[in-house]
């Protein structure tokens, strides 16, 4: 696993084409998935190098990204073998940091080395809320954790990279015509639509929501099109709406 994480001026990092093969992802995905990282959050743009990479006499392009980039990059990427790789390339980059520390700091560069400092502080404490996140086994505490460390990363809150569709109660009730948010939240519960168990969170999710008004952080349920679909079916079950709707 440490020679997926390789030394680029005189950092420990990986790139684009080793995520999307160890992921087993197309890299066009990932490419977009680091873009929208950083449109959405300006400090995420320190974690990133663009480059390209030539094939076939061509050139395409690709990013390098240190520890830090990977980290938020691989917060959203689901599945059993994501979980897998997670920590190994944490540890990898662990391992290559732990070389870095090894040559006698008169050959480093001052900047560099108050840059490891402060890299291996805010990954510390990524790393540790990644592990609790990962030993959870409840998605909305799961993903309020991932939320957290990254957040340690970045220093802002971050808007997560939606892989599909999601409404909140409110919006489900516009787009369905249903009298409010508050009905749409009663016939999910009665739909049992917010379970967190295997092959029951296709319907949607939890998430973090900060009110305008206050510090504190409440876990607010987002809508999936299929929870969509079945909160429809149910308005129409209860002559909520019609049935053309």
């Amino acid at each position: 696993m440490n020679d997926l994480v390789i030394m680029h001026d005189q950092k420990a990092v990986t790139t684009s084409l080793k995520i999307a093969e160890v992921f087993d992802k197309q890299h066009k995905h990932v490419l977009d998935s680091i873009e929208n990282l950083v449109a959405q959050n300006s400090a995420a743009k320190s974690f990133f190098s663009a480059d390209s990479y030539e094939n076939r006499g061509k050139q395409y392009p690709m990013y390098y990204m240190n520890r830090d980039g990977f980290t938020l990059l691989a917060m959203g990427f689901t599945g059993s073998k994501a979980m897998e790789f997670k920590l190994k390339y944490i540890e990898a980059f662990n391992a290559m940091e732990s070389t870095l520390k090894k040559v006698p700091a008169k050959k480093l560069d001052p900047v560099l080395q108050a840059e490891l400092a402060i890299s291996r502080t805010k990954t510390a404490k990524a790393n540790a809320l990644y592990k609790i996140a990962m030993a959870t086994g409840s998605d909305s505490t799961r993903e309020q954790l991932l939320a957290k460390a990254a957040e340690s990363i970045t220093g802002e809150r971050l808007i997560p990279v939606m892989k599909q569709a999601e409404y909140t109660a409110g919006e489900v009730a516009k787009k369905l015509g249903i009298s409010s948010g508050a009905m749409v939240g009663r016939m999910c519960n009665a739909l049992g639509l917010k379970a967190e168990q295997p092959g029951q969170n296709e319907y949607g999710r939890w998430a973090a929501d900060k009110s305008k008004y206050s510090a504190k952080e409440t876990p607010n349920w987002l809508y999936f099109d299929k929870g969509v679909t079945a909160i429809k079916a149910e308005a129409i079950k209860r002559g909520k709406v019609p049935a053309e709707v």
